[in-house]
């Protein structure tokens, strides 16, 4: 038995506009995220009520609480410090060194990294601090 009067109704989900919705918000996203470069080492930086700010050095040495050593990002001895400094500060010219040093660091372990630095013809060398 076949009635006339009712048609199949045919559904069907048509999913251009949900694939439309997915790229604007994979493209927000993305556009809206920010990518940060993540420190080698981690490091509370001691506070000054002195301190002014400079603008972003080609070169920063990071040394944590433990004595361990990051330039620009990268961990390094305190041995090889010297050898690496070295080109970066010819390449740059007298350009600023930023040292970062963890606030709980011993001062004769800073001394140590700044005679190193020194060594390699850095002069113009800057202590991180936050302002207090």
């Amino acid at each position: 038995m076949d009635f006339e009067g009712r048609a199949r109704i045919h559904s069907h989900l048509d999913i251009a506009p949900l694939i439309d919705i997915v790229f604007l918000l994979l493209v927000f996203f993305m556009l809206t995220s920010t990518f940060l470069v993540p420190e080698a080492i981690e490091l509370e930086l001691p506070e000054s009520k002195s301190s002014m700010p400079t603008e972003i050095t080609p070169v920063i040495v990071s040394l944590s609480q433990t004595g361990q050593l990051a330039l620009n990002g990268e961990s390094i001895e305190l041995e090889q410090l010297q050898q690496a400094i070295e080109p970066l500060i010819t390449q740059n010219g007298a350009a600023a060194i930023t040292l970062k040093s963890d606030a709980r660091t011993e001062v004769q372990l800073l001394l140590k990294v700044m005679d190193e630095i020194r060594a390699a013809g850095g002069t113009n060398v800057g202590l991180a601090t936050i302002t207090k």
